[in-house]
């Protein structure tokens, strides 16, 4: 009898399969590769007993068309599957287990089945695809991102700015004085839309550390990005460094004077900055009397 091997771990969460029928070792699935599964034998419990998967699972509720392309999933549980699919060779037959707990060690979600991986279209490394192909992925993410967003799923959609951010690294270094201006230009564009959005979902969080470093990579590249400005001036709120964030809210209303979120920021800001004036006075006064 095969032995149950980990996948994957973590202190919340564990990852396992035991092979039941080995498949060809030749053909594994890589990055973008179309995988056709099977899964059947499907047991989810909890503490309390049987439950349901979150709905935001493709894989384990209906309708599932067996299809699976490695690395675009956005369910935690949908990503483990990926995982385990990673570790699989065409034709095998695997059991599965995932467990899930939460930082009591207390048992949230165990899932066991039975996967098959019966059909595999594979693909080349990333480190093989053509510029095109990695600024496609990279957009495919980056619009996938902007729709999870919405969704206020902001986890996900973070997650896949990133991954549209590795898409554009695999890319680079540009020889500036080679490249296509207009592909560097296209480069340039959306490495600055995801720098911008993922201090978005960084500020849903409250981490302004992230934020202020997002915003500053954007400026780099951009010196009068309205986006930036604004939300490193609330990074900088959030950390009570007022002067600075006064100081970029005053160079976005520069750029954009009837921009409406920074007028409603300066007003918001105002006050502190007169009181950190008259503060700095008093001391003058006392001083110099």
């Amino acid at each position: 009898m095969n032995k149950e091997t980990i996948v994957s771990h973590r202190l919340d969460r564990d990852v396992w399969k035991t092979v039941v029928k080995p498949g060809d070792y030749t053909m594994v699935p890589y990055e973008d590769s179309r995988c056709k599964i099977r899964i059947w034998h499907v047991k989810c419990e909890n503490k309390d007993g049987p439950c349901e998967v979150e709905p935001e699972c493709r894989i384990f509720n209906s309708p599932f068309d067996g299809n699976v392309i490695i690395g675009d999933m956005d369910s935690f549980v949908d990503r483990d599957v990926e995982l385990v699919l990673q570790q699989m060779c065409l034709g095998e037959i695997c059991d599965a287990r995932f467990v899930y707990k939460n930082v009591f060690g207390d048992l949230m979600l165990q899932i066991n089945c039975r996967i098959e991986l019966v059909d595999l279209t594979e693909e080349q490394l990333i480190s093989d695809w053509s510029w095109a192909r990695l600024f496609e992925s990279a957009v495919h993410h980056k619009e996938r991102g902007v729709k999870l967003v919405k969704e206020k799923r902001i986890v996900d959609g973070f997650r896949r700015f990133s991954k549209a951010l590795k898409m554009l690294v695999a890319i680079e270094p540009v020889d500036r004085l080679t490249a296509d201006p207009e592909r560097t230009k296209e480069l340039l564009n959306m490495r600055i839309k995801l720098y911008n959005n993922m201090a978005h979902c960084q500020l849903q969080f409250e981490e302004y550390g992230a934020t202020l470093d997002l915003c500053s990579r954007t400026l780099k590249l951009d010196p009068e990005n309205i986006k930036s400005l604004y939300r490193r001036s609330l990074a900088y709120s959030g950390l009570c460094m007022y002067e600075e964030a006064w100081g970029d809210i005053q160079r976005a209303l520069e750029v954009d004077p009837n921009d409406k979120a920074s007028i409603a920021k300066a007003k918001e800001l105002r006050p502190h900055i007169e009181r950190i004036n008259k503060d700095y006075s008093d001391v003058i006064k006392k001083m110099f009397g």
